[in-house]
């Protein structure tokens, strides 16, 4: 009788024991399952398979207007950017959301956000049309390389030459911007190929100009 109770006690215990056995298995692989889960979801969150022009504006915040059209926020050259516009590309740094008398205002340091269809190998002449009269030279920036944009004898005009290779190859998004510290008023942003540039000119870490702030007159 006590025999039978001892080995009664003993099944029970070792049942008890392989139920906690398998419990135990059990949590750990189900911890392993949501680990996996959340890590993948992580993933995705830091890589997600979206458009360029989708990051750019709903994950990083970087540009001002939502243009599903242009999902690779592609820029070809030769290109001529109206400011009254929705323009794409524009940063939402520093520019003003709404356009007014056929022109943007940019108020501090913006500019734009964009990609090149295909490796340039021309050197990009950069002609900014303003509202008004700017006789200061301000300074500019595309991805690491920095240069001036330069008044001109027409009225409301800057130009600047940027090299070719300035630009990041390949689907990377360029960022360009102006420095400004008061605000001046922007009609048209134009892009086009350098006449009778040197094809292989290198880049420069900056230029030797004048690099005091702007001052709009």
């Amino acid at each position: 009788m006590n025999t039978d109770i001892a080995n009664d006690a003993i099944k029970a215990d070792s049942n008890q024991a392989s139920s906690s056995k398998t419990l135990r298995i059990t949590l750990i692989a189900l911890i392993a399952i949501l680990s996996c889960y959340y890590l993948w979801v992580l993933y995705k969150a830091v890589t997600p398979n979206v458009s360029i022009a989708y990051k750019a504006y709903y994950i990083k915040n970087q540009t001002l207007f939502w243009q599903p059209k242009q999902p690779k926020l592609a820029l070809t050259i030769p290109s001529s950017l109206d400011m009254t516009t929705k323009v794409p590309y524009l940063s939402r740094a520093g520019w003003e959301e709404d356009a007014d008398n056929n022109a943007r205002l940019l108020n501090s340091t913006g500019g734009l956000y964009f990609t090149v269809p295909k490796a340039e190998q021309k050197n990009i002449h950069l002609t900014v049309s303003l509202s008004t009269p700017l006789s200061t030279p301000l300074n500019i920036h595309l991805n690491q390389w920095t240069g001036v944009l330069t008044p001109t004898t027409q009225a409301n005009t800057l130009v600047a030459s940027i090299p070719y290779n300035a630009l990041i190859t390949g689907d990377a998004l360029q960022h360009f911007t102006i420095d400004t510290t008061s605000p001046i008023a922007i009609k048209h942003i134009d892009f086009s190929y350098q006449e009778g540039a040197l094809a292989h000119q290198t880049i420069t870490a900056s230029h030797s100009q004048d690099t005091s702030p702007a001052v709009n007159h």
